[in-house]
């Protein structure tokens, strides 16, 4: 696979919003009761599927250097290559692109109530609910702004 200086570009803008958007949104963006408003960037993937991807875990690892719960929380990156690839495979799929969303939502609020669990104690389950909602809100609103960017930019 060629890669083209598009495609670079993608990549750093990509990784670039999702780290300008943690930062900002620090303070909601970690531990049980977050809402990653970077999370939105997820839907990136749909419009450019491997520079979104590669984007978006260059996003998460700078902004979980400075996580809370420290280093464990770097383990994500590779939690989020499955998750991201729900999006991707789903992405050209009408309604089901949402169904996307949804899975990538799951796999990354079960991997944060586990390790919310291992780390602090707090009960997995809840920290899985409370996480899953944001996501999902968040992970559909994001394949919604970028398959809206994508109509209106022809990229479909």
């Amino acid at each position: 696979m060629e890669i083209k200086s598009l495609d670079v570009a993608i990549i750093a803008i990509t990784g670039a919003l999702y780290i300008a958007l943690g930062f900002i949104f620090q303070p909601i963006s970690f531990m049980g009761l977050q809402f990653r408003v970077a999370e939105i960037v997820v839907g990136m993937c749909i419009i450019f599927p491997v520079p979104g991807l590669v984007g978006n875990l260059v996003g998460v690892f700078f902004v979980n250097l400075f996580s809370p719960l420290g280093p464990i929380d770097l383990i994500s990156v590779l939690v989020n290559i499955p998750a991201l690839y729900c999006i991707i495979f789903f992405r050209e799929k009408k309604y089901l692109k949402f169904l996307g969303g949804i899975l990538y939502a799951l796999i990354i609020s079960l991997y944060v109530g586990i390790i919310l669990d291992l780390i602090l104690g707090l009960p997995w389950f809840i920290m899985f609910w409370q996480v899953l909602i944001s996501e999902i809100v968040l992970a559909t609103l994001g394949i919604v702004i970028f398959d809206y960017v994508g109509i209106q930019m022809n990229l479909s």
